[in-house]
């Protein structure tokens, strides 16, 4: 753990339920855009999801297997900003576990979305999602 990270948990986690949607996302040689990445990536794009939506849920029978040392530090301060910018407040970072918390409540309902998104697109959901990214960055 760095220096500017002392109060930011050791894992962090999701819904039992979720846990093959995450493994058979990251897993070598499918077809998902996570192919050969880690859970860490899929728990950001899916809070990025939820965060952007502004749909959250608490993660039932949480499983903690995401080590929060498997973020990069651009993920982890990504994390931080999202509280930082809703709550327009640094005074946030003074407990980073809470912001981790509420980050898995967004993947919680990100995963959700993500999930149903690549079911509904198959093998076209990377176009779809570069279609939908656009939109979000003309905002």
């Amino acid at each position: 753990m760095s220096d500017e990270h002392q109060n930011e948990p050791r894992d962090i986690g999701y819904s039992k339920s979720h846990k093959d949607i995450y493994n058979n996302l990251t897993k070598k040689g499918s077809n998902s855009i996570f192919a050969g990445l880690k859970q860490a990536d899929v728990f950001f794009f899916a809070m990025a999801i939820g965060l952007n939506r502004n749909k959250q849920k608490e993660p039932k029978s949480k499983v903690n297997d995401i080590p929060v040392n498997a973020f990069t530090e651009s993920q982890k301060w990504g994390i931080l900003s999202s509280e930082i910018s809703k709550e327009k407040d640094l005074m946030v970072l003074k407990d980073e576990r809470k912001i981790y918390s509420k980050a898995e409540k967004y993947a919680e309902e990100g995963i959700k979305i993500l999930n149903s998104h690549m079911e509904k697109q198959g093998i076209n959901y990377p176009k779809y999602l570069e279609a939908e990214l656009r939109g979000i960055l003309k905002k």
